[in-house]
C-alpha cells in the first residue's frame, strides 16, 4: 500500500484546513440543525504528524433549536466545500462540545475539532 510521508500529510492537513478559514461547524440532531459555530479568519493551525486542530477554542454559540447533538458538518464560508458525517460528543468524538443536550436559546460551546490527515491512500 502506498504511504504519505509526514511532510505530505502536513501540507495536505494544512490545505485542507484552510478550505474552511471562515466557515461553520454545523451541529446537528439528525437533519435539523441546533447550533452554528463561526470558525476564526484562520480556521486551523499548523499540522503535527498530519493533525490540525480548531483554532481559538473554545468558542459559544446560541442554540436556534432543541435536540440531541448526534453529527456535524464542517462548512466553508462559500458553502462550497463540505466534511459531512461527523461524531459529535462531549469526549472521544470528532467534535467535542459541552453538552450533546442542546435547548433552543442556550448558549453552546466548541471545546475541540481535530482532522487527521490519513497516511495511506485510497
Amino acid at each position: 500500500m502506498a504511504t504519505k510521508n509526514a511532510a505530505l500529510r502536513n501540507k495536505m492537513a494544512e490545505d485542507f484546513g484552510t478550505l474552511f478559514d471562515g466557515g461553520k461547524l454545523i451541529i446537528r440532531d439528525t437533519t435539523t440543525v441546533l447550533v452554528e459555530f463561526t470558525l476564526g479568519a484562520t480556521a486551523f493551525g499548523s499540522a503535527t504528524a498530519g493533525e490540525i486542530e480548531a483554532s481559538g477554542l473554545p468558542i459559544s454559540a446560541v442554540a436556534g433549536a432543541t435536540g440531541t447533538a448526534d453529527n456535524a458538518i464542517l462548512e466553508s464560508s462559500t458553502g462550497t466545500y463540505q466534511l459531512t458525517g461527523l461524531t459529535v460528543g462531549t469526549a472521544a468524538a470528532d467534535v467535542i462540545i459541552n453538552d450533546t443536550s442542546v435547548t433552543d436559546t442556550q448558549d453552546a460551546e466548541l471545546i475541540a475539532f481535530t482532522w487527521t490527515e490519513s497516511d495511506g491512500i485510497a
